[in-house]
């Protein structure tokens, strides 16, 4: 699956965490796949696979380490985008 990176999209943030406290897991709305840049393959090109513009997302730094790993981090199953998922697997 090379050529594909993750993103996510994140929850508006409406609360200010303390100092020192980190739940990001808790603002993940959608974890997406986007092609890589043909120019600069480390980075995702404009559109994700199910259309969404790429600068309003995180990157995420999960890679499969294999074949038959799932695209989306293992973690994140229940938020993986059903669109780009569909897509990757008409490719």
């Amino acid at each position: 699956m090379s050529g594909v990176i993750v993103l996510v999209e994140l929850e508006p943030s409406t609360e200010v965490l303390d100092a020192g406290e980190v739940d990001v897991g808790a603002r993940i709305r959608w974890v997406h796949a986007a092609p890589s840049d043909p120019d600069v393959p480390e980075d995702p090109g404009p559109v994700t696979f199910c259309g969404i513009d790429t600068r309003d997302l995180e990157r995420e730094p999960y890679r499969p380490a294999g074949p038959g790993d799932p695209w989306y981090p293992p973690s994140q199953r229940t938020r993986r985008c059903r669109e780009c998922e569909a897509a990757l697997k008409a490719l």
